[in-house]
């Protein structure tokens, strides 16, 4: 018999879950896990603020398809962390809150922290528990581990008492539980796959979009074999960038009706659309630039999500890779032909006429520096191997519409909460799932001073990336929206920053940084940032006028209420 604390019980169950990394904030309800992370030998990535926790764990969780793992205290601590929580929910990423809270025995008596989080964690959050007994803590923590990556990812919370973490209960009498990870791979049925295919057979233009899914299910394989024996075109968004290298004759980038590729034009011709693990969010214009005559398949993972923001006229619930696995099989088995290159050519000459305009911004050399000339800077830098971070408002934009990627998981940015700040501790995060990349971060002032300074956070634990600050001394697309909605000569208050001197300020910290103005040492500034070996931070004096797509599509759409 072994008495032992509910706090080692605790990481004694991740660490057999595989969890190796927590990232936290330190608070007198979770010391025991705290003590316990020791002999367990779990590294504990300790943030300034607990939104940077909760954020650097999505982003771990995100890259590396399993649960990012954030702890925190009661309270504030809890709440502080909420926003990382609704952005790990609304894009999909596996992830857990571990958070203390105030005695059981002090319900109702207004106790230092007490409020309800599981009502607050529910609606955010696959799966949302308190532990009353640290006998059923393995039990607990395995069944949310097991909720946060099975069928669709999301995050999960549980909350523990120090009446639950504290005291020492005998580990013969724990009740039952495992930490084996049941298969969420759904197949579909032989008809599904049937009416796929004819459908496929009588389209002449058809087009591909995919999505999360597609990365989380691991169909980079099966995706390719798909797109090559079709010749379909296919553009990609969120995590499924890089799915298919847009180095590739058939992907034409991002799907985004603001991108420079002809998305809105080759949809609106298409006459089948195939969402691959994608939802039809903002991002990709609600699914309102496609063909309304277009036929719709849908694969996705959850079957509550097909038929969202437009009609599916085939619906299949399965894994991606299993789906598209059939499909290949099917149409070999069967001789079916299906053969969309001359579709594809007229849709390549569409995207090409579309990328001129772009390659105009990319190659610039105009100061104050444009933020599609600085991703082409970021995009020479890395290579297509390294990890793209981003954040921001237009430059999030400008990035997302012009920056080449090449491979799977390599390129991480927010998703639909639309929240800015997640780029610094979503740098951390990727560096701790992908130590032996390179990771860069492009993101505005604006966006970067929010957590900056989880910059320590990074210098203290040794995780270097280099972030790339477009900085044109404003809450650039909030500044823009007024100017598009009220004019130019109507003054703007509450959105000017200043060019705030980010490079000095990661210098003193003991990182590295310094300050660009002129096009022509982007490269050599950004590789003096990597060869340093430190968190840095290349601060860009960037177009204040450069204003993209995306700042006019939602201008429009806020201003649309007055139509109504």
């Amino acid at each position: 018999m072994a008495q032992v604390q509910g706090g080692y019980l605790v990481a004694k169950t991740l660490h057999e879950l595989g969890v190796r990394t927590i990232f936290t904030l330190a608070g007198g309800h979770i010391n025991p896990i705290y003590n316990a992370c020791i002999d367990m030998g779990i590294r504990l990535v300790d943030t300034h603020h607990e939104q940077g926790a909760a954020m650097a764990a999505d982003a771990y969780g995100r890259v590396s398809k399993s649960p990012g793992i954030c702890l925190v205290t009661a309270g504030p601590g809890f709440t502080n962390a909420l926003t990382g929580v609704a952005g790990a929910h609304m894009s999909n990423a596996p992830f857990i809150l571990l958070s203390g809270r105030s005695g059981v025995e002090e319900n109702d008596k207004l106790s230092l922290q007490e409020i309800d989080q599981q009502a607050m964690a529910a609606p955010i959050t696959k799966w949302a528990r308190t532990v009353y007994d640290p006998l059923r803590i393995p039990e607990y923590l395995s069944n949310a581990y097991k909720r946060a990556v099975s069928d669709r990812p999301g995050p999960v919370y549980l909350g523990m008492s120090y009446e639950v973490l504290y005291p020492e209960c005998d580990d013969k009498k724990l009740s039952p539980y495992n930490t084996l990870i049941p298969s969420s791979k759904l197949e579909p049925g032989e008809e599904d796959i049937e009416k796929f295919v004819k459908l496929l057979k009588k389209s002449k233009r058809p087009v591909a979009i995919a999505g999360s899914g597609s990365w989380y299910s691991d169909s980079h394989t099966e995706l390719l074999n798909f797109i090559e024996r079709t010749d379909i075109p296919i553009f990609t968004l969120n995590f499924g960038r890089g799915i298919v290298s847009d180095d590739h004759p058939n992907c034409f980038g991002p799907a985004s009706a603001s991108a420079p590729n002809g998305f809105k034009k080759i949809t609106s011709e298409a006459d089948l659309i195939i969402l691959l693990g994608i939802r039809l969010s903002l991002y990709i214009g609600f699914g309102r630039t496609f063909n309304p005559k277009a036929k719709v398949v849908q694969i996705d993972i959850e079957s509550s999500e097909i038929g969202r923001n437009r009609p599916a006229d085939l619906g299949i619930v399965g894994d991606l890779s299993r789906v598209l696995s059939k499909v290949t099989r099917y149409t070999e088995e069967n001789s079916v032909s299906i053969n969309s290159s001359s579709w594809l050519k007229k849709a390549t000459l569409l995207t090409e006429k579309e990328r001129v305009k772009g390659d105009k911004l990319r190659s610039s050399n105009k100061k104050p520096i444009h933020p599609v000339r600085v991703a082409r800077a970021v995009e020479e830098v890395l290579g297509g191997e390294g990890i793209l971070v981003i954040d921001g408002g237009d430059t999030q934009a400008w990035t997302d519409g012009y920056y080449s990627v090449k491979n799977p998981g390599h390129y991480v940015k927010g998703g639909p909460l639309g929240c800015m700040g997640v780029g610094v501790p979503f740098a951390i995060g990727t560096k701790v799932a992908r130590p032996e990349k390179q990771i860069a971060l492009i993101t505005g002032d604006g966006a970067v001073g929010m957590n900056f300074m989880e910059f320590e956070t990074a210098i203290r634990h040794k995780l270097p990336f280099v972030a790339i600050v477009c900085n044109d001394g404003a809450w650039g697309m909030t500044k823009h929206q007024l100017e598009i909605t009220y004019g130019n000569k109507r003054p703007k208050i509450g959105v000017d920053l200043g060019l705030t001197p980010f490079h000095e300020v990661i210098n003193a910290l003991g990182g590295y940084g310094e300050l660009v103005d002129s096009p022509k040492e982007l490269n050599p500034a950004i590789e003096r940032a990597i060869s340093s070996g430190l968190p840095s931070v290349v601060n860009i004096v960037s177009d204040p006028n450069a204003v993209s797509g995306a700042t006019y599509a939602i201008t429009e759409m806020m201003m649309s209420a007055n139509k109504r």
